[in-house]
């Protein structure tokens, strides 16, 4: 018998019992969508964790600390700082599935406008840096170098914080509005005296007599954006003005340009980051990214995963007993016509393949029309969940494994029936009523 005749011949037979066909792929589509839905929720929670630690910044930066821990072993350890300098730097860049690298180089600083004022961290970068990391503005450019006048981004709520220095009042309007906008007359020191004078107890006569710092005309170009950016509460500046400001002002700010307390360091993907992540551990140094976070969160979700699946494994157990239930029934139905068959010289194996084939026939109809009402349910239910945030996210790889998995337990399920079907007597069969 050719593959041809048994397709034809399988697809007849469960043409002539319409009804019972229909109702055993029915239950077979109830299962597969079951399945489907419950496992298409279980990946919709996972994504909408994953977004929620996206949204806090880049999930493909490790950030590298001086500082690590050492395990002695028995459940102790103790810190360790490792050096993190231009060398390390250059280490780190030679890892395989790094993209860039970029040393924090941080220090504190004031910005005064009329009578307002602002504490403010700054960081000192490059073009290079801003464009591999990503670094958003939401108006304006990235600062350049000039002359007199130092160009500056503001952090992303620098203009709503700034306060009076002397009541310690807001910087807004009645509105609510910032009285300081990014075209205001603005200046940087790192003196805190010159913004806190009055408050200083000028009987100590070291800081008395000490001259005060001076001040810097400062340009804003732009300001940071708030979404998904990792540096919106830094104020920015070119790097090589940075470190002269801050050589400058030594008497104030502590300052190491060639010694970082913090290292940032891309990959090229989040598939990158756990390797990364062990050869710079393996350097001497703490790491840090959020995809620990999100295998933390991935692990309190795997739980409600598996329920979920075995909630919808259920129902395709039901569907299988269904189809062996189906082919059972068949059997007993057309023994006389096997006996014929084996009788007229028909193969043994294609017996058992004309079941097989009959049940491959319902997993697959069942599997594909299950397929359909799942994107159908699915689309209704992220209609109700769309305000909490989950979804029901059915990938590629899901679609076409729920096609394949129900016709698997479908010729799973027809093996008994196949067998049983093979081995009567064809003698008996024929005699049979």
């Amino acid at each position: 018998m050719s593959i041809t005749d048994m397709l034809s011949m399988a697809f007849l037979n469960l043409w002539r019992r319409k009804m019972r066909a229909f109702l055993t792929v029915l239950g077979m589509v109830i299962g597969v969508a079951s399945i489907v839905v419950m496992v298409s929720l279980g990946i919709g929670i996972r994504q909408a964790t994953i977004d929620s630690f996206a949204g806090t910044g880049s999930l493909t930066t490790i950030s590298v600390s001086s500082y690590s821990w050492v395990d002695n072993g028995s459940g102790g350890g103790s810190s360790r700082e490792t050096e993190l300098n231009k060398k390390s730097v250059s280490a780190m860049k030679q890892i395989e599935g790094v993209q860039s690298v970029m040393p924090l180089v941080t220090t504190y600083g004031m910005i005064k406008s009329g009578r307002y004022v602002m504490d403010v961290s700054i960081l000192g970068i490059t073009q290079e840096d801003a464009e591999d990391f990503g670094i958003e503005l939401s108006e304006g450019e990235m600062p350049g170098k000039s002359g007199s006048t130092y160009e500056m981004v503001l952090g992303a709520w620098v203009l709503s914080n700034f306060y009076d220095s002397t009541t310690y009042r807001q910087a807004v309007d009645s509105n609510g509005n910032p009285r300081v906008t990014s075209s205001s007359r603005m200046q940087l020191t790192f003196d805190y005296r010159n913004i806190y004078q009055s408050q200083i107890d000028l009987t100590d006569e070291e800081i008395a007599q000490d001259p005060l710092g001076n001040y810097y005309k400062v340009k804003v170009t732009g300001i940071m954006s708030d979404e998904n950016n990792d540096f919106s509460y830094y104020c920015l500046m070119d790097m090589d003005q940075l470190v002269k400001l801050a050589k400058a002002n030594s008497d104030y700010v502590s300052f190491d340009s060639n010694k970082y307390d913090t290292v940032l360091v891309k990959c090229e993907s989040i598939e990158d980051v756990k390797s990364v992540k062990t050869e710079i551990e393996d350097m001497g140094y703490g790491t840090y990214s959020l995809q620990d976070a999100v295998e933390m969160a991935e692990e309190s979700t795997k739980n409600v995963q598996y329920l979920l699946g075995a909630i919808g494994g259920v129902a395709l157990l039901v569907a299988a007993i269904g189809i062996m239930n189906t082919m059972m029934m068949s059997i007993f139905e057309r023994t006389k016509e096997i006996g014929i068959i084996k009788v007229l010289g028909c193969r043994i194996d294609n017996i058992a393949g004309l079941f097989l084939t009959e049940s491959a026939y319902i997993g697959l109809f069942g599997g594909a029309l299950g397929l359909g009402l799942s994107y159908g349910v699915g689309a209704i239910l992220n209609q109700f969940l769309a305000s909490s945030g989950l979804r029901s996210i059915i990938p590629a790889y899901l679609a076409l494994g729920a096609v394949g998995f129900s016709i698997i337990v479908a010729l799973i399920a027809g093996m008994y029936p196949a067998v049983r079907a093979m081995k009567l007597s064809p003698l008996a069969a024929i005699r049979n009523e």
